[in-house]
């Protein structure tokens, strides 16, 4: 039976925990979707003058909703928020998943879906930040003992993530077990828990040995661990990034952890192979939106492509 009690963070909880645990969505979509609809439920508790507490919002709220409400939660998402196109669309986006979840709870809810003829928002064409070559061969050398407590785990992340081009979320969750230093190659779980292999170039095999061989010893699998033994969380490798570029001196750019994997997709184009379609391998896309082309490429390609990174091997080419 249709439960008309449910408070709205409890209602919201349920949603996000469905995206996480059977959507399989990444930590940060849910939590870029739950500030969305937050922000929403504050909106229209003052635009509808709803004399309840957010808390106290019943499912039944959202069930009164119009497409008009909707809109009038997005131009104040424009004006007030000064919220730009592609931040607008994720909104629109998680309000679209919100009530498909909320209706679908009970199928004999006969309720038109308010989101259901809402336009697409034009996005910006926005280019991604990235380092410079030469930046990007520096801050993988960026810590020391005079720095930071562990500067070998420290440097082997910033490393991977540019040999790579890896997520966030898949970074922290690498266990040592899925490296093969064979052929230098990690087992990847990344979005939808979709499998793939990635490749680290020789330079990075180097960084990740140098971390092993002061890892502490421990029962925990995980391959990045902190000082008390547990898994890194993202907050943690959050850090160590923003560390990273403020002893570069690069802090004040705008960087993130993301920058790191655009500038590994940006190197692998610009120096290494001018091959789309390798690129969307190598960072683990689906699909080419632009031209909509699915598509397999041997790995051996993908291997000398890493090869031939010019961050490969940087230290020897220094006479290291």
């Amino acid at each position: 039976m249709f439960d008309n009690k449910k408070e709205v963070s409890k209602i919201i909880e349920n949603f996000i925990n469905y995206l996480v645990c059977i959507k399989n969505y990444s930590i940060n979509t849910a939590k870029a979707y739950l500030s969305d609809l937050i922000l929403f439920s504050s909106f229209i508790k003052k635009y509808k003058d709803i004399p309840l507490e957010i808390k106290d919002f019943n499912i039944f709220v959202f069930l009164q909703i119009k497409e008009s409400d909707i809109i009038a939660f997005l131009v104040y998402s424009n004006y007030s928020k000064n919220n730009c196109p592609y931040t607008r669309q994720r909104r629109i986006t998680a309000i679209k998943a919100f009530y498909k979840y909320i209706l679908g709870l009970h199928p004999v809810i006969n309720k038109i879906n308010p989101t259901e003829n809402l336009p697409q928002i034009k996005k910006d064409e926005r280019l991604p930040k990235y380092l410079k070559l030469k930046q990007a061969k520096q801050i993988q050398t960026v810590f020391s003992k005079e720095n930071t407590k562990f500067p070998e785990r420290n440097n082997a992340i910033i490393t991977l993530f540019l040999s790579t081009g890896i997520r966030l979320s898949e970074l922290i969750n690498i266990d040592i077990n899925d490296i093969n230093f064979d052929d230098n190659s990690i087992t990847i779980f990344g979005k939808n828990s979709k499998e793939r292999i990635v490749y680290f170039s020789s330079y990075c095999k180097e960084k990740l040995f140098e971390y092993l061989n002061t890892r502490v010893e421990n029962d925990n699998r995980a391959l990045f661990i902190n000082r008390w033994g547990k898994r890194v969380g993202v907050n943690a490798v959050e850090n160590i990034c923003e560390r990273a570029y403020k002893l570069l001196g690069i802090n004040n750019n705008g960087y993130t952890v993301h920058t790191l994997r655009h500038t590994s997709a940006s190197i692998m184009y610009i120096y290494v192979a001018n091959d789309v379609l390798l690129v969307k391998e190598f960072l683990g896309h689906a699909s080419l939106a632009s031209t909509q082309i699915y598509t397999h490429l041997n790995n051996n390609k993908l291997r000398e492509a890493v090869d031939k990174n010019p961050l490969n091997n940087y230290e020897r080419k220094r006479g290291k």
